[in-house]
């Protein structure tokens, strides 16, 4: 799976998870990370925001034992965003 194909299956769960508990603050946080994420793999310039994700804390702190294929989505995409911003190609 690619970086783009990897980031778009973690942003689709956590679509899903959104729309079936909308007050739950950390799938809309999760929504947001992850659409800014896509969008760096997608050509935006704009990388400030790289160091601020923290999708795979969510991953292992809210869901590791509860949803384990959510939570390695988002360890998965949080290992993207912290070789981009640290430079390295994925």
């Amino acid at each position: 799976m690619t970086a783009i194909e990897t980031v778009e299956y973690a942003l689709n769960l956590a679509r899903q998870r959104l729309s079936e508990m909308p007050a739950f603050e950390i799938f809309a946080s999760a929504v947001a990370q992850l659409e800014y994420l896509l969008s760096v793999l997608q050509g935006n310039p704009d990388r400030t925001r790289l160091k601020n994700i923290i999708v795979g804390h969510y991953g292992a702190r809210e869901f590791a034992e509860s949803d384990p294929e959510f939570a390695q989505a988002l360890m998965s995409a949080q290992n993207i965003a912290t070789k981009i911003s640290k430079g390295l190609k994925v």
